[in-house]
């Protein structure tokens, strides 16, 4: 069994080979593959610009109470429909219009 130094240790040298984000990117590759490669509202493709949209607008408690690779992993196993991949245009506009319904439309 491993101390909470070795654990530290271990972790360190991961951040420093990447081990994370290579994680990260192989489980978003798995994502698009699962949800599809392109924005579920206008068709854009390029990944660069794809976000994985919570459906029903609750990804800010999911983060306060998952780590992103947990959110990614709880992305693929999910049965119910929750996700979605949005371009960042549609997913900015989908924020938009919720919080215009929210608070009304800017006085000009």
């Amino acid at each position: 069994m491993k101390t909470k130094e070795q654990e530290r240790a271990t972790q360190v040298r991961r951040v420093k080979r990447g081990y994370y984000r290579k994680l990260r990117q192989t489980l978003r590759e798995q994502i698009f593959i699962k949800l599809g490669d392109k924005c579920a509202l206008c068709g854009f493709a390029d990944p660069r610009a794809l976000h994985i949209d919570h459906i029903f607008n609750d990804g800010g408690e999911e983060r306060k109470k998952l780590s992103q690779n947990s959110i990614y992993r709880k992305v693929l196993t999910d049965t119910e429909g929750r996700y979605q991949i949005l371009c960042a245009n549609c997913n900015w506009i989908k924020k938009s219009e919720r919080v215009k319904l929210k608070w009304g439309e800017i006085p000009k």
